[in-house]
């Protein structure tokens, strides 16, 4: 490792999974990944019913949490930052979680919404710096967080509660469902953001990418920058509704694990798409944990 070289770390604690990033920032490279890795825990699972989280969720997730610990040692990590987002943020005992989560020497802060927000637009403005009118959406398995932008300048931040797990949860019928979250996010964003350019990104984009890009038979390859039109989406959506979680398993491009909320996911993604008037979403690949990357690299 060259002594310009720093090897540094992103944990990101959402709702469904735990996400790691290790790479190196070169300032003359930038950030170049050395390992990857991701457990689906599941730790928001009961929270919208009960207000906590569970200790079947809670040991699920400290045990994953553990493994990456012990992947930034492998590593010789020397900067590791970890966020925990909308399931350890609205939990009552969410700062247990947190203290359980450093006493294993992992030091977790709870991310505001906001600041969650700005991590995301952070990496898609770094990967896509268009500067037009753009807003970037992260589905998460608590929550969706919106960022408007326009000439480059954030205009615009929300954070709704249209995560794919809390939503699966709630059982609502297809149509019942969509009216909500089109209700939601109508109330959120104002009607200067139609016509926008929309990025996406967290797992319901990749995902949709995946499961389109089969449908056309492309070549199997990474999800970053592939474009998906909205009425893609509003054909496979009530196509994956129709099915049960074990058909939807066998689906070309969606991974198994997202078989039970991948329709909660793809109705937030269609009702954001068809809200703001958007001809479809162009996916990233990337998301909070490569905005904290860049934002621990210094790099603007």
């Amino acid at each position: 490792m060259s002594p310009a070289r720093q090897r540094i770390a992103a944990i990101d604690v959402g709702s469904n999974t735990v996400l790691l990033t290790v790479a190196e920032y070169d300032p003359e490279v930038g950030l170049v990944v050395i390992e990857e890795a991701e457990d689906q825990p599941r730790l928001g699972a009961g929270l919208s019913a009960t207000g906590r989280l569970s200790e079947e969720a809670t040991l699920r997730a400290l045990a994953s949490l553990t493994r990456m610990r012990d992947t930034c040692r492998r590593h010789g990590v020397e900067r590791l930052e970890a966020v925990a987002t909308a399931a350890v943020r609205e939990a009552a005992n969410g700062t247990d979680f947190v203290a359980r989560a450093r006493n294993l020497g992992i030091p977790l802060r709870i991310l505001a919404p906001e600041i969650e927000a700005a991590l995301s637009y952070k990496s898609a403005a770094h990967h896509f710096p268009d500067r037009r009118r753009t807003l970037v959406a992260d589905i998460g398995g608590g929550s969706v967080e919106v960022v408007g932008a326009a000439g480059g300048r954030v205009r615009l931040s929300r954070s709704l509660p249209l995560g794919a797990v809390r939503l699966t949860e709630r059982h609502f019928p297809l149509d019942e469902l969509q009216d909500r979250i089109r209700q939601e996010l109508t109330r959120a964003l104002p009607d200067e953001w139609r016509g926008s350019a929309v990025v996406g990104s967290g797992g319901t984009f990749t995902t949709l990418a995946g499961i389109a890009s089969a449908r056309r038979r492309a070549a199997t390859g990474p999800v970053h920058g592939v474009v998906v039109e909205t009425s893609e989406v509003r054909q496979l959506l009530p196509w994956l509704a129709a099915m049960d979680r074990l058909q939807r398993r066998q689906v070309p491009g969606l991974r198994p694990e997202r078989a039970d909320i991948i329709v909660a996911g793809l109705a937030v993604a269609l009702q954001l798409l068809e809200t703001v008037d958007a001809g479809g979403v162009t996916v990233s690949g990337f998301g909070l944990r490569d905005g904290l990357l860049l934002e621990m690299a210094g790099v603007a």
